[in-house]
């Protein structure tokens, strides 16, 4: 029998073969689940160690990796901490908490920015105050309007409000006029409104307040709430519904939250001085809470920032007769007083699409405002107002940079030939006054001579510093008003 040579194989059957491909295949998946797991852990010890503010190199590597899709699991989630210039809002006494309400964590976490496109050209330039201009025949119309920023109840004012009733006149008694005078005011509700089922109102993590807020803002003078926000489904889907009937009971105008897709798909336009204005709005984030809510929440009841069809929406609303648009975007990092790369991508892209105003929020502190110039697909140069951060209007937060805010105040004028624009801005600083359980938000500005009475010493001092950094970080283009 003649012997095999040594390097002899017996050839191998369908089985086996098969078999060896099945191992194969497995090898290499194996292979690449190692592989995406070391690239996790080598980014999350660059985001552990790299030194405070420094850049994020893994940020456009993880932007790119994570393309938002039309799913639960792709929203963004919370940071544990802001990037720059942190000032937590320190936290709210446990013995001024009612019983019932829920326990409170550590004050707001920040959220994850979405990419870092840098936007290379420059974004704000300052631009003249313009009076209106009259035709002959004096049918130019023109429109003075204000906007706050974040209106918060957090747990101390609920508890302040529950002993008097539920009455919130007093947060505000000292900025109302402030607020009633322009001809529109619009804020931001962040939070949900009216209570849901048995469970107690409270504050930080899932704001929920009494309806009668609603009443009280009503009283004094705002006209319009925003309620595209990150909280805004701390009540799930059903208390955000909740918020969008109590808020119209009350007759607010409003954008930013809908319960059905037919809301959501309908154009928002409120004709204001004989002007058709325009309004959209979207969020960054809703802290998670999309992933224990109602998937119609995510769906259309919410409008996430980084999956909205922007240039769509605006048109819609041009081609259902605005004349001006304003957006309302909640986005960029909390606590950081200067604009990220992600709120400057966006700005210039709300611009590009149509806004003519953009008034940001979220980041608790103000940010800088200013004027960017985009040109139209017909050759026009437009300026578009953009305001990064509106910072706080009230709330209980004390820290340095987050216990004041601005009311902003433009005019919109018609000019002769049917354009608009943003003329006469200014703006007001205000201040979150906390003291003896008690909170107002007040003009600063108003009271930089004569504390207000029953204000303590280390009250005034920091009301004047506050006034001074908003004046700081606003700049020169813009001048503070008294109100």
């Amino acid at each position: 029998m003649q012997q095999r040579p040594s390097s002899y194989r017996r050839p191998m059957s369908r089985r086996a073969y098969e078999a060896m491909r099945r191992r194969q295949r497995q090898n290499r998946i194996a292979f690449a689940i190692i592989a995406c797991l070391a690239v996790a852990v080598i980014a999350a010890v660059i985001l552990i160690l790299r030194p405070k503010g420094a850049p994020d190199p893994a940020a456009a590597v993880v932007a790119d990796a994570a393309a938002p899709q039309a799913t639960v699991e792709a929203l963004p989630a919370a940071e544990d901490a802001p990037q720059e210039e942190p000032a937590v809002p320190e936290a709210e006494d446990a013995a001024d908490q009612p019983s019932e309400a829920v326990d409170q964590l550590p004050d707001e976490e920040g959220d994850d920015a979405l990419d870092e496109t840098v936007v290379s050209e420059p974004l704000v330039t300052p631009a003249p105050a313009v009076e209106t201009v009259q035709r002959p025949d004096g049918a130019l119309r023109s429109v003075r309007m204000r906007v706050v920023g974040d209106i918060m109840m957090c747990q101390s004012q609920l508890v302040y409000a529950k002993n008097s009733g539920y009455d919130f006149h007093n947060q505000f008694a000292l900025i109302a006029d402030v607020l009633q005078n322009a001809d529109y005011t619009m804020g931001n509700m962040e939070g949900t409104v009216g209570r849901y089922g048995k469970k107690a109102y409270s504050g930080y993590p899932l704001f929920n307040c009494p309806d009668v807020v609603l009443q009280t803002l009503k009283d004094d003078g705002i006209d319009f709430l925003t309620l595209a926000n990150n909280h805004m489904l701390d009540r799930w889907f059903d208390g955000m519904k909740n918020t969008v009937n109590w808020v119209e009971q009350y007759g607010f105008d409003h954008v930013g939250a809908y319960r059905t897709p037919e809301e959501r798909n309908s154009p928002v336009i409120y004709e204001i001085g004989g002007i058709k204005f325009g309004f959209v709005a979207y969020t960054h984030t809703t802290n998670t809470q999309e992933r224990v809510c109602d998937p119609e929440g995510v769906k259309y009841g919410v409008p996430y920032l980084y999956k909205a069809d922007i240039e769509g929406d605006i048109q819609r609303l041009r081609d259902a007769g605005a004349e001006v648009v304003i957006a309302f975007p909640h986005w960029g990092d909390e606590y950081r007083r200067t604009p990220d790369s992600t709120q400057k991508k966006y700005a210039r892209r709300l611009a590009k699409a149509g806004a003519d105003i953009i008034l940001g929020s979220h980041s608790h502190v103000v940010q800088p405002m200013g004027f960017q110039t985009v040109t139209d697909p017909d050759g026009r140069e437009r300026k578009v107002f953009t305001m990064f951060s509106l910072g706080n209007f009230i709330s209980d937060h004390v820290t340095q940079y987050t216990d004041n805010g601005i009311v902003v105040d433009f005019t919109i004028n018609e000019n002769p030939d049917g354009t608009f624009t943003c003329d006469n801005v200014g703006y007001i600083p205000t201040y979150t006054w906390k003291q003896d359980g008690a909170i107002t938000v007040l003009p600063s500005g108003r009271y930089l001579d004569q504390r207000p009475s029953g204000m303590n010493k280390s009250n005034y001092k920091r009301m004047v510093e506050s006034y001074r950094e908003i004046v700081e970080i606003i700049g020169s283009d813009f001048q503070p008003i008294s109100g």
